[in-house]
């Protein structure tokens, strides 16, 4: 038996989900506004304190966008700079900032708790697909694929070495994919890499981003989270959008075009990776909304349908009423790490042979960690 405790850092929330993995019990099942967190991250310790503190046999921590597997006593400040990584110049980001203090303080902890990597320290990732990039998926991101690698697996029955599928998880400010070939994450398409997100552009045209280095020397990462669904239809709270979408509202409905269009192109750039997928996985908040939710799984489904993909197209399986899936996800891997019922999944994923740097692909750019402080 494994009392374990996972951690899933989103946009608006981050959320706390408590298991015992024998009875499969949820005994912790809090999200925390992401505000509150920013403005006092301890209050994410006296959580785990009430919960069991020391007692606790695993904690999967936030990760930001990850570390190769270790104990949080183990990680170096180096590396918790990289993983909530900004410009050495752009401390504004009160948000990233107030990650950045709460992993510190959980390394100061006598806790048991664990930094896991992001998809890019995954060595079932060929180096290829890795080249000069640094979001292909972060450390939550990877919590959500052991929430759909266990539906996989037990609701579906489906062997490990089957195991195909994509993740698509339409977040408060991005929208990512993950592919899974076997059991295992082999490629991924980060919130910053892909398509428009609510509130973030997606991936960026290199002459913007050039001209935009110009115009703003700092380049602030706030500009990461706008020029999306958000911007374009002047709603500030994806609730408000599919509220207004459903009331006919021309500019909303343009967005959620934007929003559906952007998660069928991510899941089709990943088709060759994923021949033959048996399931699309989706999850995030925007798929929990009324009325938008449903479209976009329409959506993908009639686009599956039309390009012959006989794919099905599921929820993830949440074993809280209040917590995101990756937080059910965060909470499996803390009961792999603890030598419970989830081994498996740390085994399949590969956790424990992560290795490396977010930087280390981008060759020729030496000064990249001196920039980040």
């Amino acid at each position: 038996m494994a009392r374990v405790v996972g951690i899933d850092p989103g946009t608006g929330s981050m959320d706390l989900l408590g298991l015992d993995d024998t009875s499969m019990r949820v005994f912790l099942d809090v999200s925390i506004p992401r505000q509150r967190v920013t403005q006092n991250p301890s209050i994410i310790l006296e959580v785990l304190e009430d919960a069991g503190g020391e007692g606790l046999d695993a904690i999967v921590a936030p990760s930001g966008y990850g570390i190769p597997l270790k104990r949080v006593q183990e990680a170096s400040e180096g590396e918790i700079v990289e993983a909530s990584f900004m410009h050495s110049s752009d401390r504004r980001r009160h948000q990233i900032i107030g990650l950045r203090q709460l992993m510190i303080m959980l390394k100061r902890s006598r806790l048991k708790a664990w930094f896991t990597p992001g998809v890019i320290h995954l060595q079932t990732v060929p180096r290829y697909r890795k080249m000069w990039r640094i979001d292909i998926g972060t450390a939550d991101k990877v919590y959500t694929v052991a929430a759909a690698l266990r539906d996989e697996v037990e609701r579906h029955g489906t062997p490990l070495h089957e195991a195909d599928f994509i993740v698509v998880e339409a977040g408060m400010a991005y929208n990512a994919a993950i592919a899974v070939v076997g059991g295992r994450i082999v490629d991924g398409i980060g919130g910053t890499t892909g398509w428009w997100g609510f509130l973030g552009p997606g991936s960026m045209d290199s002459e913007l981003a050039y001209i935009l280095s110009h115009a703003s020397p700092s380049f602030p990462k706030s500009l990461l989270f706008t020029g999306g669904a958000s911007t374009l239809s002047g709603y500030n709270n994806p609730e408000d959008l599919a509220s207004a979408y459903l009331e006919g509202d021309e500019k909303a409905m343009e967005a959620v075009e934007m929003l559906i269009e952007s998660i069928l192109k991510d899941v089709a750039a990943l088709l060759p990776v994923v021949r033959k997928p048996r399931r699309i996985y989706v999850s995030g908040r925007l798929t929990r909304i009324n009325g938008l939710g449903h479209d976009m799984i329409e959506a993908l489904k009639g686009f599956l349908n039309d390009i012959g993909v006989g794919a099905t197209v599921e929820r993830i399986t949440r074993l809280g009423k209040n917590t995101k899936e990756g937080a059910t996800g965060a909470a499996l891997i803390a009961s792999g790490l603890a030598g419970g019922r989830y081994r498996w999944i740390i085994e399949s994923l590969g956790l424990k042979n992560s290795q490396g740097s977010i930087l280390d692909n981008m060759h020729g750019l030496e000064g990249l960690r001196r920039a980040l402080g």
